[in-house]
């Protein structure tokens, strides 16, 4: 079913922010996988929802190339489904992709806490203690993007205070799948609550350089985190698998951008 042209002014207005322009005088294809991983991970675009590539590049006023070089990487992270002659649409979140996932993190991340633990300078601590207080603060507000934000920061400046930045690296992508199904559970207050205190006592093994203690605090907050998670997709599964209908009461994921 070929869609028309609302579809897409609906798609370029929920993925371009206010004021949105491109730098041209940076790598297009980079700030354009920025732009829609961001809305993908976030859940502004819903699994199975199309991506018109076509209206992005009329939009900016750019070529088709950048959009479809920084969808072919959204590919290669299992963010997006490009179906050959048909169309290009976000990827649905698959139960067994998702447990991999939180399974892969948990493994890096606690490696990479007890390093931490050992060799974290103060400067660092301060700087955690910045994040844990601007992530305190956006769970106050209700601001779940920005709550998610600071979550993830924090937990990057660990393995950062670990020397180990293609720990990191290797965490951020394979974590795409949890921070989709985070963007449900963190609307819950008991999960924004309990996750500050998790963190906090993390913070506090971490200030006392004990590697023991900061690994036990970590498996602790990332397994109570996988409990929610998993509540929330057994919950939402119609949507993570790209069945529910969209938010404008249409069959998501049917139309083509030819």
């Amino acid at each position: 079913m070929k869609a028309d042209r609302n579809d897409a002014q609906q798609f370029i207005a929920r993925l371009l922010p206010p004021g949105y322009a491109i730098d041209r005088s940076k790598g297009l294809s980079v700030q354009l996988y920025e732009l829609l991983r961001q809305a993908i991970v976030t859940m502004v675009l819903q699994p199975k929802e199309v991506i018109y590539d076509r209206a992005i590049s009329d939009t900016l006023g750019i070529s088709r190339t950048p959009v479809r070089e920084a969808l072919l990487q959204l590919a290669r992270e299992e963010l997006v489904v490009i179906a050959a002659q048909s169309s290009t649409y976000v990827a649905p979140v698959l139960r067994e992709q998702f447990i991999e996932s939180a399974f892969i993190r948990k493994v890096l991340e606690t490696a990479s806490i007890r390093r931490a633990a050992e060799i974290i300078t103060e400067k660092e601590l301060e700087q955690l203690k910045d994040i844990h207080e601007a992530h305190r603060r956006a769970i106050k507000r209700g601001n779940s993007v920005a709550a998610i934000r600071h979550d993830n920061e924090f937990h990057a400046l660990v393995s950062q205070a670990a020397r180990l930045p293609k720990v990191q690296q290797l965490v951020e992508v394979v974590r795409a799948p949890i921070d989709r199904v985070r963007h449900i559970t963190v609307r819950d207050p008991k999960v924004g609550e309990a996750t500050l205190r998790q963190h906090q006592k993390i913070l506090d093994t971490l200030i006392k350089h004990d590697p023991a203690a900061a690994e036990k605090a970590l498996i602790d907050h990332l397994e109570d985190a996988f409990t929610w998670q998993q509540k929330a997709f057994d919950a939402k599964a119609q949507m993570f698998a790209g069945l529910e209908k969209n938010r404008h009461g249409e069959g998501i994921g049917a139309a083509i951008d030819d």
